[in-house]
């Protein structure tokens, strides 16, 4: 990606505790809506959308390499965002962030900060961030919109973070605007397929997925905590810029931590 002059972060009469920067597929309908409402008082969000080739879905050999090569124009995505002087930006684009291990996000994460000269919160680090606030249970069960190639992809990146992932379930969405339609009963029913007696955890990742508003009731259905990608990247954000308001409705994470 080639620099973007930075901009030093403003308030302003709507937001005056912090504006967060927001970057979502151009297919993502599940991301703004979520974010609003997990948004506190003096906190604005501001969208901007990049572009990605969809993923064949009828070949998943090629589906795999898709997984490893696409980038998608977020370079031109931030450039349309940034000039409106955000405190942070929260990407809402999940698996890019989950390839490879700790390490290899970190460097991402942080070669995405010095760009945009203001923190920047990747999925995948926001999802570490959150185990490690519940105390950092070692054993989790993954649930996905996705098909077996990007479940594979996902649950390698925990086991080289240090996580065993004891079931991960992948919902197999036929397109990325498919994931928003798959409903509440429907999602309801993969964690009960993503869980498994030994898991002390259950994970999220995929956010075009409706989660972030049942996950309380997933949590107390399954008796153990939820760390939703959406709900962890949106308290990521708020963390990073010094806002520690606690916001129920969406999990014990925002809830508690």
């Amino acid at each position: 990606m080639s620099a973007i002059s930075h901009r030093k972060p403003t308030t302003d009469t709507l937001a005056t505790r912090g504006k967060i920067a927001v970057v979502v597929p151009a297919t993502n309908t599940v991301v703004q809506p979520e974010f609003e409402a997990m948004c506190p008082p003096g906190v604005t969000n501001h969208v901007t959308r990049m572009y990605l080739p969809p993923r064949p879905y009828d070949d998943l050999e090629v589906y795999r390499k898709a997984l490893e090569t696409e980038e998608g124009n977020l370079d031109e995505a931030l450039r349309l965002v940034l000039p409106c002087e955000p405190h942070v930006v929260a990407h809402g684009h999940s698996i890019h962030s989950f390839r490879g291990d700790r390490v290899r996000a970190t460097g991402e994460q942080s070669t995405l900060e010095a760009l945009c000269g203001v923190p920047f919160i990747t999925p995948s680090m926001a999802v570490l961030a959150g185990l490690e606030a519940i105390g950092n249970p070692k054993r989790i069960a993954l649930l996905t919109p996705y098909w077996p190639p990007a479940d594979t992809l996902i649950s390698e990146f925990f086991t080289a973070c240090g996580y065993e992932v004891v079931r991960a379930h992948g919902l197999k969405a036929v397109g990325p605007t498919a994931v928003a339609q798959i409903t509440l009963d429907q999602i309801r029913e993969g964690f009960r397929q993503a869980d498994d007696p030994r898991a002390e955890a259950l994970i999220h990742v995929g956010t075009n997925l409706p989660v972030s508003a049942i996950t309380g009731d997933i949590e107390a259905a399954h008796g153990k905590p939820l760390i939703g990608v959406n709900v962890a990247t949106y308290w990521q954000a708020l963390r990073r810029i010094g806002i520690t308001d606690r916001i129920d409705g969406f999990g014990m994470l925002l809830a508690k931590y």
